[in-house]
């Protein structure tokens, strides 16, 4: 690690220590001022902020905060109130920094009259209602502009909805009052970019008002300066933003993993018994029945569940099997570990039984000496600090927001389905003489394609978030994804696998483009769901045959090491690619040559084209 990086892991960890606003502030300056501050280690992010106010200390808290999560962070800094002249200008520094998030911070003061509050009481009702949607398509416009000259993610605050009106106690009596005005701004916003991949509306009036919406403002540094934010509120914001930050870069976690007693339900299942256990309709009791409902509307969203529990097994199954008030049930979790071994030893297993890192698990137990076990043995674990009042378990989860992602597909609906068909086929697996025989029992249908609208919000996903069977790890963009699409000389397509125990829908990408005679995989990619059952050979094949159907000579593969794709490392190998090279970028290039080589579809697989 260079003097410099050292430098700022230094500074990040004060922040660490004491993640106030001028702590952030501080650290921003600090390293703004160091030589490049380059990590071969970190993810580059490209972030730009700009609008109609003051924007620094908004991009200070973010910039740093996007390092603490392990970005190495480039950021752009719009004028005051010049967002539009920089939106509009194909040339201008905004387009020139090619960020990947934008930022696009706008009060309504600044596209209204200053005057308009207090002309607002005597206007008609056509009036306001021409004056919001003029509010409204005033920012869109912007917005539209940034969408077609840029691929980034756009991040667009909606409107505080005011606290206080010149109309008093009967603004709610007008058909169109001040605070009508703001709601029906936001919700024409939010409707204006709802089929967008690409727009988001940052709820701003939601985060204010659980922040307090007196308290969002400082008013000293208001009028000296245009800042829009206090110094409380600010950090706050960003973590908000955040969260789309993290759901582009493929950060979010995907796993709970879960203690039983006192955490679950309360007591002492080996101690207290089935009637003994705290779980009914009233308190106590009712407060971990809560908190298993909000798991449960998180793995009908697509969170994995499991359990890690000390614990006699037999007296802990029966509790989820017998007792009345048990929403979670067995067929919920993906794997359990209920025994009295070590819990750092058994979440390694969990990870490995499952198929995910261990920094996409999320660990809850009311012990903090397991607690603190977990988070020495693997830090990359998120270990929650879990109150000791139960009847705070639910906010605690709620509060967590770190499973986003940009897009709910049918595949996150139903993932918890696909977990319990998959302990199905391991089951039938132990049984089968031979992987061979195993796989031919399974009914295996892989069906591959061009993607198409429906299925590219998945594709995009899988892109962001797949690790392990990636060959070069290349993120893309949905706009990206789009262009490679439109373009003659490239093909997208997706995988679909099914079989006997269910479907396990899109869970393959392949990105190919085409150059002279030669056909160039940029990206191939699998979810951990479907590894060992053959189907990146389907692809391949598919691949295959395409490229000598359009007379090309050779398909040329690239493996870009990464510490998590080492099971796809010899991919090419083993399907007859050869001669090796070492690539600019230290990974190898594989050639297959279509004048004597092939890749055949497994006879256990039915393949079918879109």
């Amino acid at each position: 690690m260079t003097d410099t990086n050292q430098d700022i892991e230094a500074i990040l960890q004060l922040v660490r220590e004491n993640p106030t606003y001028l702590n952030l502030w501080s650290a921003y300056k600090k390293i703004g001022s160091l030589d490049f501050p380059v990590s071969d280690e970190k993810e580059t992010l490209r972030l730009a902020v700009i609008g109609s106010t003051t924007l620094e200390p908004l991009a200070a808290c973010l910039d740093i905060k996007t390092r603490l999560d392990g970005f190495q962070t480039h950021t752009f800094v719009g004028g005051f109130n010049t967002y539009r002249q920089e939106a509009l200008d194909q040339k201008s520094p905004l387009y020139k920094a090619e960020p990947d998030i934008i930022v696009l911070s706008v009060d309504a003061e600044s596209v209204l009259d200053q005057m308009f509050s207090s002309k607002f009481v005597r206007a008609s009702e056509n009036e306001r209602i021409g004056l919001r949607d003029d509010l409204v398509s005033s920012i869109a416009s912007v917005i539209e502009v940034l969408e077609k000259n840029t691929s980034a993610l756009i991040l667009v605050n909606n409107f505080i909805v005011p606290v206080f009106s010149p109309l008093g106690i009967v603004d709610n009596k007008q058909k169109i009052g001040l605070k009508k005005f703001f709601d029906s701004a936001n919700e024409a916003l939010a409707g204006w970019f709802m089929k967008s991949n690409r727009v988001f509306i940052v709820d701003l009036d939601a985060i204010s008002g659980d922040f307090g919406k007196s308290r969002v403002i400082n008013w000293n540094t208001w009028y000296r300066g245009s800042v829009p934010f206090s110094e409380d509120f600010t950090p706050v914001l960003a973590d908000e933003y955040l969260r789309y930050i993290r759901a582009l870069k493929g950060r979010a976690k995907k796993c709970i993993v879960l203690d039983l007693d006192n955490t679950l339900w309360g007591g002492i299942i080996g101690e207290d018994g089935l009637e003994g256990i705290k779980l009914s309709n009233t308190s106590p009791g009712i407060e971990y029945v809560d908190f298993q409902r909000g798991l449960l509307s998180l793995y009908n969203r697509g969170v994995i569940l499991a359990i890690c529990s000390k614990n006699n097994y037999d007296d802990a199954i029966k509790v989820f099997q017998e007792h009345p008030y048990q929403v979670l049930k067995e067929e919920h979790f993906a794997a359990m570990r209920i025994n009295w071994q070590n819990k750092a030893a058994n979440i390694a297993d969990l990870a490995k039984e499952i198929n995910i890192g261990l920094d996409s698990m999320v660990f809850f137990d009311d012990n903090p000496v397991e607690r603190a076990q977990v988070s020495q043995t693997h830090p990359a674990v998120l270990v929650v600090d879990l109150p000791k009042n139960p009847r705070l378990y639910r906010k605690t989860l709620e509060d967590l927001n770190v499973f986003d992602v940009l897009s709910l597909t049918k595949e996150d609906l139903v993932r918890g389905e696909m977990y319990a068909g998959k302990r199905k086929r391991t089951e039938l697996e132990q049984s089968a003489e031979s992987i061979e025989d195993f796989l031919r029992t399974l009914d295996l249908k892989v069906k591959i394609q061009p993607v198409d609208d429906f299925d590219t919000p998945r594709v995009v996903q899988l892109i962001g978030k797949t690790n392990q069977f990636n060959l070069t790890t290349r993120r893309y963009t949905d706009a990206e994804v789009r262009q490679f699409r439109e373009d003659t000389d490239s093909i997208v397509y997706s995988m679909a696998v099914t079989d006997k125990f269910g479907d396990e829908g899109v869970v393959g990408v392949a990105i190919v483009k085409m150059k002279d005679d030669d056909w160039w995989i940029d990206s191939l990619l699998m979810s951990c769901r479907v590894i060992g059952r053959s189907a990146e050979t389907a692809l391949l094949a598919r691949i295959v045959s395409d490229a000598r159907a359009k007379k090309a000579k050779r398909i040329i593969g690239e493996y870009i090491p990464t510490k998590k794709n080492p099971p796809a490392a010899d991919l090419f190998e083993k399907h007859g690619f050869g001669m090796p090279t070492t690539s600019d970028n230290n990974g190898t290039t594989w050639t297959l040559d279509l004048d004597t080589d092939t890749v055949e579809v497994p006879d256990w697989i039915e393949l079918q084209e879109g």
